[in-house]
């Protein structure tokens, strides 16, 4: 189940510290007011001092400030600087012991340790497998491009502004003579929906496809570089000038290719579990698992760190899928969402907020944080044990692992 940033962010808050969240009914640009809240006659004045308040939407949406008073009788907060413009009604949180943006970090730098078991496509082409949560890979020409979620996984929506608009990729440098396989899963919506490779040395397409309908269908074409071809791009989109069409997994690669860049989510070598194939015939389940693979250094000096060799290389149409281990996204906004199991990012946060704490506290608290990191990071390994997948590895002789 899906859970926002901000929602964690609540969840960890509370398990540091005094928190609260509410809904400011009015104030000033120094003052923030919620008598059904904050009004208490049996709190300390000192209860939210030096606290952060984080206002959630309204014109001061985003804005953070300290908590420089607090009158328990009004319930009214007094902030150490003014905001950008008179507070109204909005929706805010307190936090006692660290800013909002330290609890961001905290779960933003735990994702990148929890993995979880996936299978993607290899492709020549930057965020081919749409595993990027923006869409900077793709430019967008008569069109508006953007990233969504469909079915548990990221597509790439190309909305028409005019006939013919379309999303393209990167630009890849390519040899004459080379047999290309692409191929990509779409989902028409009702319009045209428009797969094509150009080159653009001499502004022409290498070839075209076209589906149509409803439902989600797979287009898939090929093609050999001719002479004269230095570069190319992939063109998605549709014919109809109200065209709104979702694409995933969009797989362009190289026939008899030995060694490929892995995906850019792959940063260590273990997070590699099996190399498959699916031949051209039977495009829609995989066969087998590749007969001998490993994992390299990247034989150039620029682009990703590891590449993939595979023996035998792939033949044309057949295309290789990586079963791997891949770490959660971070989380851009409040209202961006994850499906990582809420406990594991919740108490992986816990650490390293406690880590923070130890590093910049002050001298005499140090020993406390050290002690509450240390509890809080066993707890995270006992869930890790829980959540993280443990996967098999064949044991491959003759140059493998």
């Amino acid at each position: 189940m899906s859970v926002t940033r901000r929602a964690l962010r609540h969840r960890v808050a509370r398990r540091l510290a005094p928190f609260l969240t509410g809904t400011a009914e009015g104030g000033s640009t120094v003052t923030l007011v919620d008598a059904a809240r904050l009004q208490d006659s049996t709190a300390s004045a000192d209860l939210w001092v030096d606290s952060w308040v984080l206002v959630l939407d309204g014109r001061n949406a985003g804005e953070t400030r300290r908590v420089a008073a607090y009158d328990p009788a009004s319930g009214s907060i007094t902030v150490s600087r003014a905001f950008p413009h008179p507070v109204q009604t909005a929706s805010y949180e307190l936090s006692r012991l660290v800013a909002p943006e330290v609890v961001d970090a905290a779960i933003d730098a735990t994702l990148t340790r929890c993995w979880f078991q996936t299978l993607a496509p290899l492709t020549a082409l930057a965020d081919g497998d749409m595993g990027s949560p923006d869409a900077r890979a793709w430019r967008a020409w008569n069109a508006t491009v953007a990233k969504a979620a469909a079915g548990g996984a990221t597509s790439l929506d190309v909305t028409n502004t005019a006939a013919g608009g379309f999303a393209a990729s990167t630009s890849l440098a390519v040899l004459p003579g080379q047999a290309h396989t692409l191929e990509a899963s779409v989902a028409p919506g009702g319009s045209t929906a428009r797969l094509s490779v150009r080159d653009l040395s001499r502004n022409v397409d290498l070839g075209a496809t076209e589906g149509t309908g409803q439902t989600r269908r797979r287009l898939r074409l090929a093609f050999v570089i001719p002479d004269g071809c230095e570069d190319i791009e992939v063109r998605l989109g549709g014919l109809e000038a109200d065209a709104v069409t979702r694409w995933m997994q969009v797989i362009l690669q190289v026939a008899n290719r030995r060694r490929s860049a892995l995906p850019g989510w792959i940063t260590h070598r273990q997070q590699v579990v099996e190399v498959w194939r699916r031949a051209a015939d039977h495009p829609e389940r995989v066969m087998s698992a590749a007969a001998w693979w490993r994992t390299a250094a990247n034989p150039g000096t620029m682009g990703h760190g590891l590449w993939l060799e595979v023996d035998p290389p792939p033949s044309a149409g057949e295309t290789l899928l990586i079963e791997g281990l891949r770490a959660y996204d971070p989380l851009a906004t409040d209202d961006a969402t994850t499906d990582a199991p809420v406990d594991w990012v919740a108490q992986g946060a816990v650490v390293e907020v406690y880590r923070h704490l130890n590093r910049d506290a002050p001298a005499g608290d140090v020993a406390r944080y050290a002690a509450l990191q240390r509890d809080a990071a066993l707890e995270f390994q006992h869930l890790s044990r829980l959540y993280r997948p443990r996967a098999t590895r064949r044991v491959m002789l003759s140059g493998g692992w």
